[in-house]
């Protein structure tokens, strides 16, 4: 791994065509991860109107959707600010 790391540094060429080559691996992760965002919140959304439909109750899962999230995001928060400890 060294022996790549010492190559690319001495070769600003090489360099230079591995960040491009690592920006678009990311740029398509990313896309990927977008495109199931929008289907997961469009299934929800789906969910959603059925329950409204058939006249169940559509409230408490629109809460425990908002419960899971903030669960979530308080998850990484407690856990990057231990990361640099």
């Amino acid at each position: 791994m060294e022996q790549i790391v010492s190559f690319l540094v001495e070769n600003p060429l090489y360099l230079a065509g591995a960040v491009v080559i690592a920006v678009i691996i990311l740029l398509v992760t990313l896309k990927k991860l977008l495109r199931l965002a929008i289907v997961v919140v469009a299934v929800f959304i789906l969910y959603v109107a059925y329950l409204y439909l058939t006249g169940s109750d559509a409230s408490q899962s629109v809460l425990a959707l908002e419960s899971f999230f903030r669960e979530g995001i308080r998850f990484v928060v407690e856990y990057l600010k231990n990361l640099g400890s």
